[in-house]
This record gives structure tokens, sequence and C-alpha cells, in this order.
């Protein structure tokens, strides 16, 4: 997450920016990427990959500075992101498709492509071993526990709508041995915010005892979800304690290392979230009922997490950054009354013109983009050191009503 210091260091560099290139635009650090890469890499032991959740951020231009850094490979979950990867230089190998209600169509593309297939339903299971026997899979597997900051990205549990829940894993083995497949593979993601391992310690027993009974075994994904700081007084999570867990149960079942079996981590947000900030323009002040509503040239067309989840976004007037302070709201500027980017947040004296910094914008803000009111997406800058690249323009109508598909205007 940046710092007062960092925006105080880069002020130059971030008004040119917005000269140039006006707002709302979002602003990428390659450090903080290539730190975050680091920070697994160092917690974690060899036998542990890196597979980045390519859903969290599909900007090329990320994913390659991601790659420069080291990860392993990627996780996709439609056959777009599976040619996007592709794309970008990932081989087959590199590439895992867990896929969620797909169809025959969208299962034989992923086949076809000849990346792994995880497969998340009995359903989707047969369907796929009456087309493809004797293939190597893997499947997802729904604990029945979950974890998660917000209820809307917890993924396991009763409630929740992916994986094979664990009551029905002998069924599955059942069809994967009826069919001559190959399990290669056993995937679980309890959800997105992870920040201690109280529920992560007994899914890593459950995965590893189930592991241990498998031959042929080549990797056990256990999902991401590492938390992230939102609030410049959050601390940075203890990777480290994650990695003890999964040391503890590697060295347990004892076939693991045995048969050289590889751990997985797919984190999307862990890597980007806090890399990215969406700069907006204040656009309009209101007082209502000694409220200030400062409202903004951005809106959830371009950071829809806290109209989706209430998830907060730690906002800086970087036209200000000393100043005496004062608590206001700051709304966007789509035609919905759920457009607010902070209820409640502290702002040095906002006026009209101000720039203004929402942190922590680099996972499922971007990627969950809309033109909703017609808006445009938002450009999107990568800066290195000094430098900063144009890694995504801002589109003309012309441009986006011709990127839409329609078939006449």
């Amino acid at each position: 997450m940046q710092s007062i210091d960092f925006f105080k260091n880069n002020l130059e560099l971030l008004f040119e920016i917005v000269e140039k290139i006006n707002t709302p635009v979002f602003i990428t650090d390659a450090a903080i990427l290539k730190q975050k890469v680091n920070s697994i890499q160092k917690a974690f032991n060899e036998n542990c990959l890196l597979f980045y959740a390519i859903k969290a951020n599909f900007n090329p231009a990320i994913i390659n500075v991601l790659k420069e850094a080291g990860i392993n490979g990627i996780e996709t979950i439609s056959p777009f992101e599976i040619n996007l990867a592709k794309k970008l230089g990932f081989d087959n190998n590199q590439i895992l498709f867990t896929g969620n209600n797909c169809d025959a169509n969208e299962l034989e593309q992923a086949r076809n492509s000849g990346v792994i297939v995880n497969l998340g339903s009995i359903l989707e299971l047969n369907s796929f071993a009456k087309r493809y026997s004797g293939a190597e899979i893997s499947i997802r597997i729904n604990p029945g526990f979950g974890d998660g900051e917000f209820k809307q990205i917890i993924t396991g549990g009763e409630d929740s709508k992916f994986g094979i829940y664990h009551t029905h894993i002998n069924e599955a083995l059942k069809i994967i041995n009826d069919n001559n497949l190959k399990l290669i593979g056993l995937h679980c993601h309890l959800g997105s915010g992870l920040y201690d391992t109280k529920n992560f310690t007994p899914m890593v027993d459950f995965m590893f005892k189930l592991a241990d009974q498998i031959v042929d075994l080549q990797f056990i994904d256990l999902g991401g979800g590492f938390g992230v700081r939102y609030k410049p007084t959050d601390k940075e999570i203890d990777l480290t304690q994650f990695a003890a867990v999964v040391n503890q149960h590697y060295k347990k079942y004892k076939s693991l290392e045995y048969n050289n079996v590889k751990i997985i981590f797919e984190p999307g947000k862990y890597l980007v979230a806090e890399s990215t900030f969406l700069l907006t323009k204040i656009t309009n002040i209101r007082n209502y009922n000694k409220q200030r509503i400062i409202g903004v040239d951005t809106g959830f067309n371009h950071i829809i997490r806290p109209a989706l989840y209430s998830s907060y976004h730690h906002i800086i007037n970087i036209s200000k950054l000393e100043g005496i302070k004062e608590t206001v709201k700051v709304v966007g500027n789509i035609c919905e009354s759920t457009d607010i980017i902070n209820e409640n947040i502290e702002l040095s004296n906002p006026e009209e013109g101000d720039i203004l910094a929402i942190l922590t914008a680099g996972a499922y803000c971007s990627s969950m983009s809309s033109l909703y009111n017609l808006r445009p997406y938002a450009p999107e800058i990568l800066i290195d050191s000094n430098r900063f690249t144009v890694t995504r323009n801002r589109m003309s109508f012309e441009e986006t009503i011709s990127s839409m598909g329609f078939i006449k205007l």
C-alpha cells in the first residue's frame, strides 16, 4: 500500500500523469508487484508454486511484471483467460483452468487447449469423463467450511456454489476410477481475505489427508485469498504462519514428500491489490445535514467493491497531503444511490478540482469495470521508478461502441 511518503516523493510524476492523461486513471506501482511475489517466495519453500489468479486483474503489463518477478503459472476460469495466459507466454502445464458451471462447449475448449482442467461438480466430472476417458484431471473440493472478510467472497461451506462437497468425494473418485481418468491434482479455496490460519489449518489437514490416499497425485492447490491492507494502520499479513502449517502437514503425510507432490497457491488480490490506486477529481461538493458529500469523476463502473461488498478503500487528497482534515462522504458519478466509494473518510480540506487517490484498487476493480451509464473504462498506467507507461488507453466514443459488438449503430 502506498504511504503518504510515496505520494510526497512522486507528486510531480503523478500530476504529470493527470495533466497528460486526465482522471480517472488507475496507476500501478511495479515495485509493489515485485515485492508481493518476493514475499510469497521468501515465506514458502521451493516445492510451493505460485499461480496468479488472473481474474483479479488481467492487464497484460501487470501480468508481465509478475512473470518477470517469478510467478510459476496462471489460474484461469474462462477460455478467454486461457487464451490470454498463452498469449503472454505461459505453457500449457503452467495454466490451471478452474471453471464454474461450465457447459460441454467450455469444457471442450479447456480440454482442447491442453491446460490442466480442474472440475468442481459431480455433473461436470461426469460430463468430462464420458468424453475424455483416460484424461488427466484435477478436482475442486468443498471441505464444508470457508473463510473470508465478507460473506460474498467466502467460497467454502454448505451455502457455497463452489466445489465437490466433501461428502461426495467417494462418488467423485468412483467416476474417476470407472472412466480411467488420472487424478493428478486436488484443489480447495476457502475464500478471499484470510488473515490468520484458524480455518486454513483444518483445510490443509483435510486436503493432505485426502491426498495421501491418491496414487499419481502431482499437486495440491490450496487456493489463494491471502489478506491485504485497506487502511494505513493495517499490518502486513504474516505469511510465515501459513507456510509453517503447510510444512508441518507436508512432513506429517510422508507420501507427499516421497512422491514430490507440489503445493500450488493461486493468489490474485494479494499480488495486485495494494499495487494500484485510482486517481479521481473532485467535481462537486454538497452540504446536507452537517455532512459534506464529495462528488468525484469515477464510480462503481471503475471501483465496484464498495457498492458490491461495502468494502473499505482508503482515500488521500494528494492535492493537499497536509492540512486540517474533515470527515466526508465520497460518492461517484454513476446514476445509482449505491454509488458510494467511502461513507466516512477524513480528507484534507477537500475542494473542487482536488485530486484524490483511492487506494488498494489493483484487484477486482479494473477487471470488474463496466460501461454502465456508457462511461468509458479508465486508462491504466504502470510506474517504475521515475518513469510511467500507459498500459491501457482511454477509449473514445467511437472506440467504445465499436468494441461492444453491436451489429449496426
